[in-house]
């Protein structure tokens, strides 16, 4: 037997899950509790300001020309 585990990304799954259970395909145990940290895909969503963006950027040529020199 193998354990593993699946996030639901829709509200139909589960109920999909559910009927295999029924069927004795699967067995269903309750979720560990995570903790309230957001995933790292949400964490890091979003969109970097232009004053940011402007900055990484001469950042980047700065470090590129100073590994030309080498």
């Amino acid at each position: 037997m193998q354990t593993i585990t699946v996030e639901l990304l829709n509200d139909d799954a589960l109920a999909l899950l559910q009927q295999l259970e029924r069927l004795n395909i699967i067995k269903l145990r309750p979720a560990k509790i995570m903790s309230s940290a957001p995933s790292p895909k949400k964490q890091w969503a979003g969109r970097l300001s232009g004053t940011t963006a402007s900055k990484m950027l001469q950042h980047i040529e700065l470090s590129r020309k100073e590994w030309q020199r080498i």
